[in-house]
């Protein structure tokens, strides 16, 4: 047999074995976060809806003093880790995270899943390499890829996206660039989370949307819904640094831990005004998906979500930024609708669609996995304003990035890996 098929062979049983074992892991951890969200939102609901979130801030206070690495959305964290230190996560962060996520986003915290997701799949991929014997089976550009595995696994069953939780996972690691080395192993775990999240929770897809068939006549609308909802989620990128900076400031004159609970101070004087940009947001789209808002009602609600998830996320909150990008795009799409007069249409609910990939696009700089994900997420009568959209939003927003770890300057980026150039996330 020539090297080459014995090198194949060797490969494939290798990563089926790990990326199944590690996305059923992934698919657990999703479970127990949103279980746990479930359980915290009863409690938080009997809070005042101004408390509540100053509620969620001083838990993640306390749990920071357990592990100093839950603050913020984690993507951060995760794309250090993988590309610089072989996917290195601690253990704990599984836990930490799980419960200060928890407490963020179920006292109202506005924020979504896939930060924490992404830090408690790699942190559970971590624990599970340790296992006796497993040094003799991995080495370290294994065990980096095992961390991409525990994340696309943790994604894919969060957001019952199988395919696009693969790539999505692998997508972010890179500010120009996909790679098939890490993207096959992430889609096989993908899709056993997928399975497994699906067999112990929920199996509909996250958002249902009218019958609709795609008219040459509407890609206008789309193209329209991408560029406005990527100029929206630019301007989300712009306040959220900004707000960055404040707390970076603000780290010279109080400790860290109490940035969470300023957070929630100005979450909670939001709220005060507009409820629904509290907590993910998930309920809220699939109620414009359905129906229709008044327009300067959407108005101010998307400036609150923008302000909400920047006080929330950029102070410490531990909550991730996905679900908002969706909820900016998807009222962007609900005002274009209102404009164009387009109500109560499958139009109206596709130009909703195509304001989401678009702002996924534009704020994760994930233009492929965007428009994957809410094909997956919707169902494929939606693949005609996703990819025009998640394009669209993607070429308008790429020039400022959100998730700012990586820097021209690191050193020994992927040692000795010339087909990986250090392109993701430097300061321009």
């Amino acid at each position: 047999m020539p090297k080459s098929m014995t090198y194949i062979k060797g490969y494939m049983g290798k990563w089926l074995f790990f990326a199944t074992i590690i996305g059923i892991a992934g698919g657990l951890s999703a479970l127990a976060l949103n279980t746990g969200i479930t359980w915290i939102s009863a409690i938080g609901e009997k809070f005042p809806i101004f408390l509540a979130p100053v509620m969620g801030g001083v838990l993640v206070m306390f749990i920071f003093q357990i592990d100093d690495q839950i603050l913020g959305s984690g993507t951060n964290k995760y794309i250090l880790s993988v590309n610089l230190y072989q996917g290195k996560l601690k253990s704990r962060t599984w836990v930490s995270k799980l419960l200060a996520s928890a407490a963020t986003i179920g006292f109202r915290g506005s924020g979504g899943v896939e930060g924490p997701m992404l830090l408690m799949g790699g942190s559970i991929a971590n624990t599970l390499t340790k296992l006796p014997y497993m040094n003799r089976w991995i080495d370290k550009e294994d065990h980096r890829i095992l961390t991409v595995c525990g994340a696309a696994g943790a994604i894919g069953a969060i957001f019952r996206s199988p395919l696009g939780g693969g790539v999505f996972a692998a997508e972010l690691l890179y500010r120009t660039s996909l790679h098939y080395h890490d993207v096959f192993p992430a889609i096989l775990s993908s899709t056993m989370g997928f399975v497994i999240y699906s067999t112990l929770g929920n199996t509909e897809p996250i958002f249902s949307i009218p019958a609709y068939i795609p008219n040459p006549s509407n890609v206008l609308y789309f193209v329209l819904a991408g560029v406005l909802a990527g100029y929206a989620s630019l301007l989300f990128k712009i306040l959220f640094h900004q707000v960055e900076k404040m707390g970076n400031y603000l780290e010279q004159k109080v400790s860290r831990k109490y940035l969470p609970i300023l957070g929630g101070v100005l979450t909670g004087t939001v709220l005060m005004f507009f409820p629904d940009a509290g907590g993910t947001g998930s309920g809220f789209i699939q109620a414009l998906i359905d129906g229709s808002f008044a327009t300067q009602f959407l108005f101010f609600l998307l400036t609150a979500k923008i302000l909400a998830t920047a006080f929330t996320v950029g102070l410490g909150g531990s909550a991730g930024l996905v679900i908002p990008a969706l909820f900016i795009g998807a009222v962007t799409g609900g005002i274009l609708g209102n404009f164009f007069a387009v109500e109560g249409s499958g139009l109206a609910s596709s130009l909703v669609i195509s304001g989401m990939a678009a702002s996924l696009a534009s704020i994760a700089n994930v233009p492929i996995a965007a428009s994957v994900m809410l094909i997956e997420m919707v169902g494929f009568q939606v693949g005609v304003p996703a990819v025009i959209g998640s394009v669209l939003g993607y070429i308008v927003g790429q020039r400022k990035i959100v998730y700012g770890t990586m820097r021209s300057q690191d050193p020994n980026f992927r040692t000795g890996k010339d087909f990986r150039k250090v392109d993701r996330y430097f300061e321009e």
